[in-house]
């Protein structure tokens, strides 16, 4: 009984199909089914494939090796000011301000 599901899903797993998405362009024709974003030319113009997105260059915060992320628990209410704060400051981020607190207080504590 349960090699018949076995040999089912076994199946199932060798005629998997490449995933294709289908789109209807609101103009048609050859030249303008190339304009669109992931479209590689085939025969049906209703049928285009997608494509992986480009990687992007790794910068910031998350691939600097001087940087560790970390998490903290911290009041919803003095969260929400501190945004609301840092709004007006868009040279300034939330890890930046929390980098000059532990900072400050880093050198205080050594200082004494």
């Amino acid at each position: 009984m349960f090699d018949d599901v076995l040999k089912g899903s076994k199946a199932s797993k060798k005629n998997k199909v490449e995933k294709v998405e289908e789109v209807k362009p609101a103009v048609t024709g050859p030249a303008k089914l190339n304009n669109y974003v992931g479209s590689t030319e085939t025969k049906d113009p209703q049928v285009v494939t997608t494509s992986t997105p480009k990687k992007r260059k790794s910068t910031g915060k998350r691939t600097d090796p001087a940087y560790k992320q970390v998490g903290a628990y911290i009041k919803k209410d003095t969260y929400l000011q501190i945004q609301k704060l840092l709004l007006d400051k868009p040279d300034k981020d939330f890890s930046d301000l929390v980098q000059e607190l532990l900072s400050d207080y880093l050198d205080n504590q050594l200082s004494d």
